[in-house]
């Protein structure tokens, strides 16, 4: 028997609370304390930390506990030291209440007649045997405290089904190889895992079954194994154990539902300022209308949340048939947003990533000006990103609150719509645009008195204005004209006679017609649809009109024509009277002289040509500047006769 070393044998946290009587809090905190030093109760208890599966955990010493705890000194003696290694909690409680029942033995000797009794004693007190008390000491006295606890099975860890029961079963009943049958097994969880992975899995765990089963089947016979049909059966909980894999057909061939089951986080709105951040969206409602021609419609709005009190602002747009919503329906909104008294200008936009949203891009420059430098003041949104924006929860309120109240509302399943008569199509609003206008706008001024719950804590969005209203806050305003022209989109065009060409359409002005040909003239075009652009003449800004053609018979045609050619004969003795008259040949031959005496000299090497060309060079200088008699009439015919002569005498 090995004899017990000096430290004595050691117990777990839980079992140190268990004998102790306190908490496992309680417990863990004392030895925590003991491990830096410090006693418990009197007692300089000793301490080791061990690393376990959840981090490191803290055994005591017994034989350093209070006296009170300790167990009989022969059971100490002859206790094994435990191993360095974690038990868990159950098997902690399972050895202490062994312990408890045989701890009153070890006070009398071995094979002693009063160990005995007290075995005898405790047997009955339990309801067990005698024999599975001296089992159980006989375990203590070679394995120690650790030895009270149940045996860890040789299998532990290890899957003792692999297949399936039934498959299993008769796989080892005709006699296979254990190593085919862990092949066939590794084979089937990837076929599993593929079929859960593929579009098979939207069919059921049925579905993913049967098609299992079948490929157990040809797994089998690849390998030459041969079973029964009725051996092919897989469990559903075996089955069902690779569903986690669904999650990659999701992926693949759904994205949009994968992308609403990513993990996302949640922000609080609520300690932003008004207007501090403004969402705005576009909205397709559920309502039929009815337009002037008395065809159906199902309006849109263009919506601005105020994401630091959650009130919104819409803009009600009914569209032809195929059209969209365009720019110049999200800057009409933002402007009567801008202008509504208990709004004003924001100090940054969070917006849709569509194109009808580009125009904000425009007014960038006054949004700077509210905030600190390097503040983003323009937010896209990422498409298909809808769990992302505040706008979209509020958008499913108004549904609810707000749209679902009026008449008309046909539901937000086109195909299954809310009629009044089954086989009909539902009943439009009843009044006219602008009727319905009043009464959504009625309704939305409503709803922004209504409590919302969440972070908004049950206060209304108007409650929230209010409470920030009264600390202080107070909107910034803009001139609309001025912001209206912030939207037009600057350009430029040559005049041709007096006409600009814009878009395929020709325009002309009073002014314009006095310009010479191919002026340069700067034009801001206007985000309005038809509207006629401006354009900057001299040091104004003046609307253009499109070009009016006359009549063939009209004789107010040539006045016209006559009046803007004296207008143009006008400005051009205007621009002649302040130009002075320049003689352009003079200046240029002066600048030429200018040029030559800026030039160097750059004479080189005299080159030396033999002396008979130079004394021919000198008889030829002197007949040039001797003076020249003018030949006389006879000498002329005779010099004509002479060339004539030797002409033919080459030939």
């Amino acid at each position: 028997m090995q004899s017990f070393s000096a430290s004595g044998p050691w117990i777990s946290t839980d079992a140190f609370a268990q004998l102790a009587g306190i908490s496992v809090q309680a417990a863990r905190k004392a030895l925590r304390l003991g491990s830096q030093g410090k006693p418990w109760r009197g007692a300089a208890i000793r301490v080791r930390r061990l690393r376990a599966r959840g981090g490191l955990a803290y055994q005591v010493s017994v034989a350093s506990l209070p006296d009170e705890l300790r167990p009989a000194d022969k059971a100490v003696r002859n206790a094994r030291q435990l191993p360095a290694l974690r038990s868990t909690v159950e098997q902690d409680h399972v050895a202490l209440r062994r312990w408890d029942t045989i701890s009153t033995a070890f006070a009398h000797p071995c094979q002693s007649p009063d160990r005995a009794v007290a075995i005898a004693e405790a047997a009955r007190a339990i309801g067990c045997s005698k024999r599975t008390l001296y089992r159980w000491l006989s375990q203590y006295e070679q394995h120690g405290f650790r030895g009270l606890s149940r045996a860890r099975p040789s299998n532990a860890g290890l899957a003792r089904v692999l297949v399936s029961r039934v498959f299993d079963r008769a796989f080892r009943g005709r006699g296979y190889s254990n190593r085919i049958h862990r092949d066939i097994a590794a084979e089937l969880e990837l076929a599993l895992k593929g079929l859960w992975a593929s579009r098979a899995e939207q069919a059921g765990s049925r579905e993913v079954r049967r098609l299992a089963e079948f490929l157990l089947l040809e797994i089998c016979e690849r390998r030459g194994v041969q079973l029964p049909a009725d051996a092919l059966r897989l469990s559903r909980r075996y089955v069902e154990r690779f569903s986690l894999y669904r999650v990659v057909n999701t992926r693949r061939n759904d994205r949009k539902a994968f992308d609403d089951a990513k993990p996302r986080i949640r922000r609080d709105w609520t300690d932003l300022a008004p207007m501090e951040r403004i969402v705005a969206d576009v909205k397709h409602l559920d309502v039929i209308v009815t337009r002037v021609d008395g065809s159906p419609a199902w309006p849109k709005i263009v919506a601005f949340m105020d994401a630091g009190t959650g009130r919104v602002f819409v803009h009600l747009v009914l569209l032809e048939r195929g059209e969209g919503v365009r720019q110049e329906h999200v800057i009409e909104g933002f402007l009567a947003m801008v202008t509504s008294p208990n709004w004003g200008f924001p100090q940054g936009l969070y917006l849709d990533n569509g194109s009808e949203f580009g125009a904000l891009a425009k007014i960038d420059g006054a949004l700077q000006q509210l905030n600190e430098p390097g503040m983003r003041t323009l937010i896209y949104a990422r498409p298909y990103n809808a769990s992302a924006k505040p706008i979209e929860s509020l958008f499913a309120r108004l549904d609810r609150y707000v749209f679902s109240l009026l008449p008309g509302y046909a539901g937000s399943n086109r195909m299954a719509k809310k009629t009044q008569t089954i086989g009909k199509p539902p009943k439009p609003f009843p009044g006219s645009w602008d009727e319905f206008c009043r009464t959504a706008q009625d309704l939305i001024t409503a709803h922004n008195q209504r409590p919302v719950g969440g972070q908004w804590a049950d206060r209304s969005p108007d409650g929230w204005l209010q409470s920030k209203v009264a600390t202080g806050w107070r909107s910034a305003t803009v001139d609309p004209l001025a912001l209206d022209a912030a939207f037009s989109d600057r350009d430029s065009r040559r005049s041709d006679r007096g006409v600009l060409k814009i878009g395929g359409q020709r325009f002309t002005h009073e002014k314009l017609a006095a310009l010479p040909s191919r002026t340069t003239v700067d034009l801001a075009l206007p985000w309005r649809r038809d509207a006629a652009p401006l354009a900057k003449l001299g040091e104004q800004w003046v609307y253009l009109q499109r070009e009016q053609l006359f009549p063939a018979r009209w004789i107010e045609g040539a006045q016209v024509s006559s009046r803007r050619q004296s207008e143009q004969s006008k400005y051009v003795s205007e621009l002649a009277r302040g130009a002075p008259k320049l003689d352009p040949v003079a200046a240029k031959i002066r600048w030429s002289k200018r040029q030559a005496q800026e030039q160097s000299a750059f004479i080189g090497t005299r080159l030396d040509l033999g002396s008979d060309v130079e004394v021919r060079g000198k008889a030829m200088a002197e007949e040039l500047q001797s003076p020249r008699l003018e030949p006389a009439a006879a000498d002329r015919v005779r010099a004509r006769e002479m060339e004539i002569t030797q002409r033919l005498e080459r030939k």
